[in-house]
């Protein structure tokens, strides 16, 4: 292995005001229907915790105060669940650039992850039993840098996922 000679190496110090912005990108939101989707997985989950209650209340009678008061106490948490959905809603979005592709997700922890196209290995959509019924679909996009670093967007319509889809793989395989 030849040695690298301390002339041709060069490892020059970057403007960080030159480099682009991620947060000047417009930001596609998820579909509507993901929103309907979220809110009835939450309805379902508040139905057997309330089923529960209730179940409990009848059949466990020296803890009916206990009881009471968990069911006084889970209308605010369901409250803050549907509250945070519409948050979700809202706030995540996606975004793709000639050489990556960005997505934006939470809202009182928001994270971005940004996967440029050539650590990506894959793409694959899938819709669930209710996405099906919605029309939406998840993209999942897997990346080199291992599973921390794939992206999962849920709550595209199912055309725009083909779409992305196609073009992502279409892109990686340009930059092989």
């Amino acid at each position: 292995m030849a040695s690298l000679n301390q002339a041709e190496f060069e490892n020059k110090q970057l403007d960080i005001n030159s480099l682009p912005r991620f947060t000047e990108v417009e930001f596609y939101p998820l579909d509507t229907k993901y929103l309907i989707k979220l809110n009835i997985l939450s309805g379902i989950g508040a139905l057997i915790v309330v089923g529960a209650l209730i179940v409990g209340y009848f059949l466990m009678k020296e803890y009916k105060i206990l009881i009471l008061w968990s069911a006084i106490l889970f209308l605010p948490l369901f409250l803050w669940l549907i509250y945070r959905n519409f948050e979700l809603q809202k706030r995540n979005g996606y975004a793709i650039r000639e050489r990556d592709i960005i997505f934006k997700r939470g809202f009182l922890h928001e994270k971005i992850t940004i996967v440029p196209f050539n650590r990506v290995q894959h793409v694959s959509a899938r819709k669930d039993l209710l996405d099906k019924f919605l029309g939406i679909s998840s993209l999942t996009i897997f990346s080199a840098g291992g599973s921390a670093s794939d992206v999962t967007i849920s709550g595209l319509l199912a055309r725009n996922a083909e779409v992305l889809k196609e073009a992502i793989s279409k892109r990686v395989s340009s930059n092989e």
